[in-house]
């Protein structure tokens, strides 16, 4: 059978028309992956999440706010200058100096630039701000970095967009000169440089020389896989020339400035001019000096090799390479270059230690997605500032492995009880111990209200200083708190007996606690998880008007959003439980000594509990609270109350508070043998306060010994 030339011209015409829908298919296709690109991805920015500012003031122990482990996890170097470069401190004698690096987060009140600090031995004397010499009582130090949040598509990248108009002109101009000389003259590729780059690697027998136009580059970096092959170098050259036909030199040129890879900082990698001026500089773009233009876009080729820190011999050679093209072109001045040539290639060196915290911004995502849901991919930027304070975090997750065995079994709240902020946040992973408990003992103060309370207008059962006596001692009477610390057990079997159990558990009702009666009188709490246990006892802390605990956001950009703060008010009198949060302090905090003031209102309320699961400890002020919950451990509850009271930072103005009689209370110097009125026999005597009505009104009779 033969085959006709008309049908072989039909089969020709064929095969041609399904080349041309093939090609014309294949031309849409990589259309719609460069308007993706431009009109979508290039869009779309990370979200920066940030720990909370912290503010250095006059009066401050540099040890105690730990301002040294601040600027180490924020990348911050001891420098043995006189006059420290951005990202660097030095210390010499009385004097801190500290070169703040620029902040991106505009409005906020951060430090920037030099700053001279008067110390006297450890404590803040002065501050003043070395560019206007203007004397300060206090500066905003830029927040340490949490995380990124990757936006939709791409890595975890710091990479912030800057429009073209407001790049440095001279950068803008090295990185062209360097990368792409040609890049106005041309339609997305080189011809030319690509014919001289293949027979300068023909000729080396290996890829010794790139032709990448800033186009290609773009949409190798955006479109494109990191395998090197023929098929997706077609793709590069095919997808730059639909970009450089659809957008303008000026588009394409500011998307690649703000995506220009630059090197990696931590576990981040940098990207763009803006992001890179600040993290390896600690400048704005716009302060660089015609040096750091030219070292910036010197390592744009090849970060890792052209490294000042593994590598400064190239650094420096590609650097000057890069001045004498600027020189040449006239972009500077003879000046400006012998200027240049002559510094050393300088970038700063990563030594931070981020904060862990990740079961705190596991929360932070959460509410971020509530209040700003297309924050990763919409076409806008956010900074997000959290209250997440550091050196807290850490010393938390220091102390916790000092407590248990198992700290990632544990729970850690710490937080402002009169606004509710949490401030430390650790919680174990979704497969350890769950953490919830609950038990009569975890929140047996609360059992404490009705029989100090003078709720039937006479008198109450008890008081602080009363006395209670234990079928155990018949030697003496203890006083009522000192049962509460030695003898729990027993001590709420006489309130259960005194009260009834129906009244302890419409108190406990009233804190969100879900109780019954069980056998004997006793009473079974419900589980409660740690978070639920944080509020009741900031409720007691801030005597009944706590806020809601939650993770503060402030979300910064085109206006700014943050989540609004939600109260708890409790019915139970201020008074009463101003009385519980001394129960809870130590008893010789407000022994009257001579010559020795009352200052109970800045010592923590402590307590520690146990139920089957583990243990409860708590520490807390009216302006600051910590709580734990872990397994068993073989530490002493004095221990355990002592390392958790130690979380809690030096008082602050809010922290007396609590300590301040509220109205319905008097105060009366009572035996703390007796608790009856004290008399000048009495060897120990309380400063005790008491529900108005319930006062004693007897002298002390003991003869003490």
């Amino acid at each position: 059978m033969t085959i006709g030339p008309k049908k072989i011209l039909r089969a020709l015409f064929r095969v041609f028309l399904g080349l041309i829908v093939i090609l014309v298919g294949y031309l849409v296709v990589l259309t719609c992956m460069v308007v993706w690109a431009f009109e979508a991805k290039l869009k779309r920015w990370p979200t920066f999440v940030y720990c909370a500012p912290f503010t250095l003031r006059i009066g401050d122990d540099i040890e105690a706010v730990g301002l040294f482990e601040r600027l180490k996890r924020s990348g911050y170097v001891q420098s043995s200058e006189l006059i420290p470069a951005p990202g660097e401190w030095m210390l010499a004698g009385s004097t801190l100096r500290v070169c703040f690096t620029s902040c991106p987060l505009a409005g906020q009140g951060i430090v920037s630039g030099p700053v001279e600090v008067g110390l006297d031995w450890k404590t803040v004397q002065s501050i003043k701000l070395l560019r206007s010499q203007d004397e300060v009582n206090r500066i905003v130090i830029e927040p340490e970095l949490l995380d990124v949040l990757p936006a939709e598509g791409s890595s975890r990248d710091l990479c912030r967009p800057l429009p073209l108009k407001e790049i440095k002109p001279l950068l803008v101009d090295a990185i062209i000169q360097t990368e792409d000389p040609l890049f106005f003259g041309h339609s997305g590729v080189d011809m030319g440089s690509m014919v001289e780059a293949l027979k300068a690697n023909y000729k080396a027998g290996r890829y010794v020389q790139g032709a990448s136009t800033v186009t290609q580059q773009l949409i190798r970096m955006t479109l494109l896989e990191r395998e090197k092959n023929l098929w997706r170098k077609i793709n590069e050259i095919v997808l730059a020339l639909l970009a450089d036909t659809i957008y303008d030199k000026e588009r394409i040129l500011e998307a690649y400035l703000n995506r220009v890879y630059f090197g990696h900082w931590g576990a981040f990698s940098v990207n763009g001019v803006a992001e890179a001026s600040r993290v390896f500089f600690g400048v704005d773009q716009s302060d660089l000096d015609p040096a750091q233009c030219a070292l910036l876009a010197a390592i744009i080729r090849a970060p890792n090799v052209i490294n000042p820190y593994r590598h400064p011999a190239r650094a420096v050679s590609r650097r000057n390479m890069v001045l004498g093209l600027l020189f040449k072109s006239g972009r500077i001045s003879r000046e400006e270059y012998d200027i240049a040539i002559g510094r050393p290639a300088r970038m700063r060196r990563w030594e931070g230690s981020p904060v862990r915290a990740p079961a705190f911004l596991a929360s932070v995502k959460e509410r971020i997605d509530r209040l700003v849901p297309d924050a990763t991919s919409a076409s806008k930027q956010y900074d997000v500032v959290t209250s997440l304070d550091p050196s807290i975090q850490e010393k938390a997750n220091i102390i916790l492995k000092r407590i248990c065995k198992d700290a990632t079994s544990a729970h850690l709240i710490f937080a402002a009880p009169d606004t509710g902020v949490i401030e430390a946040l650790i919680t174990p992973p979704s497969r350890g111990w769950s953490g919830d408990g609950g038990g009569f003992e975890a929140v047996a103060p609360l059992a404490t209200i009705p029989v100090l309370s003078n709720a039937k207008q006479d008198s109450a059962p008890y008081s602080l200083g009363a006395p209670v006596f234990l079928p155990d001692d018949t030697a003496r009477y203890i006083t009522f708190r000192a049962a509460f610390l030695a003898r729990r057990d027993y001590l709420l079997t006489r309130i259960i007996d005194a009260v009834g159990s129906a009244r302890v558990q419409e108190v406990l009702a009233e804190f969100g606690v879900v109780a019954r009666e069980g056998p004997s009188k006793s009473i079974i709490v419900e589980s409660i998880s740690p978070m639920r246990m944080a509020e009741i006892y900031a409720a007691l802390a801030t005597l009944g008007n706590a806020g809601v605990l939650h993770p503060r956001v402030k979300i910064l950009g085109t206006g700014t959003v943050e989540s609004p703060a939600d109260r708890v008010r409790s019915s139970t009198s201020p008074a009463v439980l101003f009385l519980v949060n001394r129960l809870l302090k130590p008893v010789d905090a407000i022994a009257l000594k001579e010559g020795r003031p009352d200052r109970s209102e800045t010592v923590p309320s402590v307590f520690t509990a146990f139920d089957n699961g583990g243990i409860w400890s708590v520490a807390y002020r009216s302006d600051a609270l910590c709580l734990i919950r872990i397994p068993a451990t073989d530490m002493k509850p004095e221990q355990i109350e002592s390392l958790v009271a130690g979380i809690l930072p030096s008082p602050g103005p809010l922290a007396g508070r609590s300590g301040t009689p509220p109205e319905g209370i008097v105060t009366r110097k009572i035996c703390a043998e007796s608790g009856l009125l004290a008399t000048s026999l009495c060897p120990k005597v309380l400063n005790e306060p008491f529900v108005k009505g319930t006062q004693p009104t007897e002298w002390c009779p003991l003869r003490h010994r």
